[in-house]
């Protein structure tokens, strides 16, 4: 062979051999930056899980952008167990099915007792007078002579009444089984009013002999219980100044959940409310930062327009000044038809509801992002991410950088280490940046895009970004790729 017939062999041999991704299959290389426009706070009706309003007993009076990502009810005992031991929970799993079937996820609370005076027992007939119970498992009292009936309070500290309530709560979780992942979060009940860690005073102005109001113990134990049977699960426990011993327990000192333990504020709007609090701040101080790393979660007192003492003027001033995450959406001007009660608030009622929502919890805003990709399939990606609302968000949130074929699906993914959880509002901004290898695709164009999502076995829809240029499903194209 000829000196030229052999190098012109060796550079066909070596241009077979070489890579694809060297040849003309490379990518386009780009740099190329963006700012993005964060949407004003007063046209803000961006829905996102865990923040605003959630469906509250089936309702949501209170007009939105989209349905809530959160749905939330509450069951009586005696409704789920019929005898000692007979488990009826197919409310709680129907109304979980049907929230899953919706897209949302579920919250709930159980309770042992409900009004007042209405001679109803909550709690399942066996246990009125149970012999297992030191005296009676509970008895019955005149709470308000002006008002006709009797009210059952449950004897709190029986051990065997606490013991059918572990049992309870036990067997839902057994119930719920792998379900446990469609649910939002949980009350911590049983105890008190309504399930609501509360009990008029005058229900022990002459109880029997031998039963008491709740001690601390007592009160440790209903809120341990819910822990033991849902350790997994995110609890918000009931905020009155008399359970300070038990959050300081649910909160600061117990280890058995794998989630810091939220709060839960059942008379928002009620002027006054929080000032059992206000008025004790260095009590307050060992609490006042807990929705940094676990929700507020409120429910509103009912109240009727033009009320001074219990209004949506103050309802929006407690959620700002507690960082309150989530609102009930209902119990108000209950008087009325469900069709008239949005209606018959004031424009300026109506604005400080809405408004509310709009302000309240997480509202993550992508400020800039930076693209830089080499010929070779080098991508670096940089994106400042901020969080204009008033509480981070609680669930964990991976932020992925994806590529997008014309057809929609999507061919890579790459984590960035963007951590939602650390910008807790009030427009702090953090930077990130990423460095990934682009694989060997079909050529063609392709979007790269910025997407929150849930990593939950039952993954939620992407977190919306609070950008004017975010896509319908809430994620951001940040460019255009091509392969060539």
């Amino acid at each position: 062979m000829s000196r030229l017939n052999y190098l012109i062999a060796t550079a066909v041999l070596a241009a077979s051999a070489a890579p694809a991704i060297a040849g003309p299959k490379a990518w386009t290389a780009l740099n190329a930056s963006r700012t993005y426009t964060a949407i004003p706070v007063a046209s803000d009706d961006t829905i996102n899980p865990l923040r605003g309003y959630y469906r509250w007993q089936n309702q949501e009076l209170i007009p939105q952008s989209a349905p809530a990502k959160d749905a939330y009810r509450r069951y009586y005992w005696k409704d789920l167990e019929a005898a000692e031991g007979q488990y009826n929970f197919s409310a709680i799993l129907n109304d979980l099915a049907a929230a899953k079937s919706q897209g949302r996820k579920f919250a709930f609370r159980v309770r042992m007792m409900a009004g007042y005076d209405d001679n109803v027992v909550y709690a399942p007939a066996y246990i009125v007078s149970n012999a297992n119970c030191q005296v009676g498992c509970g008895f019955w009292a005149d709470t308000d002579t002006t008002v006709p009936g009797q009210t059952f309070i449950p004897d709190w500290n029986d051990p065997w009444l606490q013991q059918r309530s572990r049992a309870l709560l036990s067997a839902l979780a057994a119930a719920l089984g792998p379900n446990t992942s469609d649910i939002a979060w949980i009350d911590v009940g049983m105890y008190g009013q309504y399930g609501e860690w509360a009990v008029r005073s005058s229900a022990y102005a002459s109880p029997p002999t031998g039963i008491a109001p709740a001690t601390n113990a007592s009160k440790r134990e209903f809120a341990k219980m819910h822990f033991d049977a849902f350790p997994n699960q995110q609890h918000v426990m009931f905020i009155p100044y008399s359970n300070k011993d038990a959050l300081t327990y649910g909160l600061l000192e117990q280890t058995v959940t794998s989630r810091p333990v939220g709060l839960r504020a059942d008379c928002l709007s009620r002027y006054g409310y929080f000032d059992q609090w206000t008025n004790r701040p260095t009590e307050w101080a060992a609490f006042a930062g807990q929705w940094q790393k676990a929700p507020v979660v409120s429910e509103f007192c009912p109240f009727t327009s033009g009320d001074p003492q219990n209004n949506p003027a103050t309802a929006r001033q407690q959620a700002a000044a507690f960082h309150i995450t989530l609102f009930s959406n209902g119990n108000f001007e209950t008087s009325r038809p469900d069709s008239e009660r949005w209606g018959a608030l004031t424009p300026s009622e109506q604005n400080d509801l809405l408004m509310m929502a709009r302000e309240a919890g997480y509202r993550y805003a992508v400020a800039s992002s930076t693209v830089n990709l080499t010929s070779n399939g080098a991508l670096t990606l940089t994106t400042v991410l901020r969080n204009d609302g008033s509480a981070p968000a609680y669930e964990t949130w991976q932020v992925r950088v994806e590529l997008v074929s014309s057809t929609g699906t999507v061919v890579w993914t790459g984590q960035t280490s963007a951590n939602l959880k650390a910008l807790l509002g009030g427009g702090a901004s953090a930077s990130y940046q990423g460095n990934w290898a682009l694989p060997a695709l079909p050529t063609g164009d392709y979007t790269l895009r910025l997407a929150a999502r849930d990593t939950s076995a039952s993954p939620r829809a992407p977190l919306k970004w609070t950008i004017t240029e975010r896509a319908a499903d809430g994620t951001l194209a940040v460019a255009t790729l091509r392969r060539r």
